[in-house]
């Protein structure tokens, strides 16, 4: 199968209330943000303003990112020694990178200049922020241990022609971590968050292994916890925007009653604890939400 020939959606099943749901969620949240247009100058402008101050709160407050982080660290510290050499394809603002364990050889490339800026400023010192293309990323063959690629492949329209130089710029025995959404695929994803695709894990790992990259451990992402989370905390949200101003001008990581002991996202975090702990007992090796894979070039 050609670049041009893949599938927009890779799903035969029909879609759930929930499916509904979280693209009514998304809907809500994006309202106000320009659609994603396909001309070159649409496509610059959407990216160019994709990623807000507020996204950097929300990594290290939501525990949504907050487990994948800690997902992440535990295999590249499992993985490689201390002075490696680690490439965040496609890093925003650079808060994957920054919460990298230290000792590493840190890279990063990004499609947005603006991000391209501010994570450079943010990482100074420390990684070596370029600009670029996924198809033409911006450093040697063969030239990275490992390499992330986090909910950027979804944003492509020629994911495998993507995956591909990933896999040049690692080296013989190097891996890549990815993450792809693998909730039910809807066109109002492309006009609210760029997104040409969504995956299961048989067409997502099929796609790493066309390209070289080997499918070797699918990497815990809690599934039903995140999707329940993500349903509760948009009521939380819309709490926050309406009687939440009734109790101050916090954040809404900081929104809480004042009859609670703890922000109300962290009390919802708790809440759900319990599945948390069950889903990370899961096979993942064999869920179709199993689109968080670590790939070893071949």
């Amino acid at each position: 199968m050609t670049d041009q020939t893949l599938p927009a959606n890779p799903y035969t099943r029909n879609p759930t209330l929930i499916d509904r749901l979280q693209l009514l969620i998304v809907s809500l949240a994006k309202q106000k943000r320009p659609s994603f247009g396909k001309q070159s100058d649409q496509y610059q402008e959407f990216y160019e303003d994709f990623f807000e101050d507020k996204d950097v709160e929300a990594y290290y407050r939501d525990p949504r990112m907050s487990h994948r982080r800690d997902t992440i660290n535990r295999a590249i510290s499992q993985q490689l020694k201390p002075g490696a050499s680690i490439c965040d394809v496609g890093c925003g603002l650079g808060d994957v990178l920054h919460g990298l364990p230290d000792g590493y050889k840190l890279f990063g490339m990004e499609y947005a200049k603006s991000c391209v800026e501010r994570a450079g400023k943010r990482l100074a010192g420390r990684a070596d922020i370029r600009h670029g293309s996924i198809y033409e990323i911006p450093f040697d063959s063969n030239s990275m241990d490992a390499a992330l690629c986090l909910e950027v492949l979804e944003h492509i329209e020629f994911d495998r022609k993507g995956a591909r130089d990933i896999a040049r710029i690692l080296k013989p025995g190097g891996f890549l971590i990815a993450a792809v959404p693998y909730t039910y695929y809807w066109p109002a994803y492309m006009k609210h968050l760029g997104h040409f695709r969504h995956y299961t894990r048989q067409v997502f790992g099929d796609m790493l292994a066309e390209a070289g990259l080997k499918p070797e451990a699918y990497l815990v992402n809690y599934p039903n916890w995140h999707r329940t989370y993500t349903m509760r905390y948009a009521m939380v949200r819309a709490q926050h925007m309406t009687v939440g101003r009734l109790f101050g001008k916090k954040t809404l990581y900081q929104f809480k009653y004042p009859w609670q002991s703890k922000p109300a996202l962290d009390a919802l975090a708790d809440s759900i604890e319990p599945l948390r702990q069950k889903d990370a007992a899961m096979d993942y090796s064999k869920l179709d939400t199993s689109t968080f894979i670590l790939a070893r070039k071949q």
